[in-house]
């Protein structure tokens, strides 16, 4: 936890370095009680900086939280793009973006758990540019099982649907008390892969 939420004493920390310390201990008090239960005056407690200062860094709450919600949802987007140019056989491609969405969901849990759980209370227009960012994200999942089917590597099914099941299943490992290190997060990338491509059948009972 970032400083287990006691005051800091970083008031004469330069500017930016202190709206990065606002940002952190919003994201862990929204993380931990929710964005709707967390006040500006409880953030300038916890984070010993007056509440006047707070707002010349963020006009508002829900600016914290735009800036944490659409940071994560940049760093999946840019992530998938990346992976979507890379020259390489779309199975290979399935691997590389399950192991990097895994990388991104233990990079910062608590702003993951924001970014997952508190982005309903973005206001208009902030709210469908989100959904918009979320949706490009799937479709990208979406496009890779599809040129899978296409190409015979995967068998046939709704690409959108099996993209949005492999995120929830991903999403998931979210819970876990482990902080894996980047070998266990590889292997348990291998592994999500491994249960997409072959499921849970042994090799003698695999269904017609």
């Amino acid at each position: 936890m970032k400083g287990d939420l006691l005051p800091a004493t970083q008031a004469t920390a330069p500017t930016g370095s202190r709206r990065a310390l606002i940002a952190g201990f919003a994201t862990e008090l929204f993380h931990r009680k929710g964005y709707a239960a967390t006040s500006m005056r409880e953030l300038a407690s916890v984070s010993g900086i007056e509440a006047p200062s707070l707002y010349n860094h963020f006009s508002s709450k829900e600016t914290l939280l735009h800036e944490i919600c659409f940071g994560m949802a940049d760093a999946f987007v840019s992530t998938a793009q990346r992976i979507a140019a890379m020259d390489l056989p779309v199975e290979d491609r399935l691997a590389r973006a399950i192991e990097e969405h895994l990388r991104l969901l233990f990079s910062d849990r608590e702003a993951v758990g924001v970014f997952v759980n508190e982005w309903r209370h973005l206001s208009e227009p902030s709210l469908q540019t989100f959904k918009s960012l979320r949706s490009d994200y799937e479709q990208f999942f979406a496009g890779l099982f599809q040129e899978g089917m296409q190409k015979g590597v995967f068998r046939q099914g709704d690409p959108l649907w099996l993209g949005r099941q492999l995120l929830l299943l991903m999403n998931g490992s979210v819970h876990s008390t482990a902080r894996p290190d980047s070998e266990a997060l590889a292997d348990l990338g291998r592994r999500f892969y491994s249960l997409w491509m072959h499921g849970v059948a042994s090799p003698t009972n695999q269904p017609d």
